[in-house]
């Protein structure tokens, strides 16, 4: 008999832990992504920023705008870091001033720099935010830096 209470005691035992342990897995943490496009403003009404963001990280394209409505900067974001090529624009006409590549958040790479009229007047190589070279560019001859 003694036996037979021991033996219950243990079977019992190792079942109510086992119906925990399945318990235990069926349990696994839910992971919600969470995706939408933010748009702020400046506060004369003016579009500031709009752009993709995933749990509450900017992440895919992004646009800047000046307080007067031109378009600043756009490109591509990954984890609220600018990676990829980047377009950056005039405040007072909207034209292209430089372009160039960033990664995670550091200029690299070859970036251009245009006078307003839109010609090249400088081309920089950036090793993760440092520059290593930088060429002029005049209507009528180059100069290297």
């Amino acid at each position: 008999m003694r036996y037979a209470t021991i033996l219950l005691f243990f079977s019992l035992f190792s079942l109510l832990g086992c119906k925990q342990e399945q318990k235990a897995k069926e349990q696994k943490p839910a992971v919600e992504i969470i995706k939408e496009i933010k748009k702020d403003y400046w506060e004369n009404g003016e579009l500031a920023t709009e752009g993709v963001y995933i749990n509450g990280k900017a992440n895919g394209q992004m646009k800047w705008f000046h307080d007067n409505g031109f378009l600043a900067g756009e490109g591509p974001m990954k984890n609220d870091k600018r990676n990829g090529l980047w377009k950056v624009y005039n405040r007072e006409n909207g034209k292209l001033s430089a372009e160039g590549s960033f990664k995670d958040d550091l200029k690299h790479g070859k970036w251009k720099i245009f006078h307003e009229n839109g010609t090249l007047w400088k081309e920089q190589f950036w090793d993760l935010n440092k520059i290593i070279t930088e060429q002029e560019f005049s209507q009528t001859k180059t100069q290297n830096q």
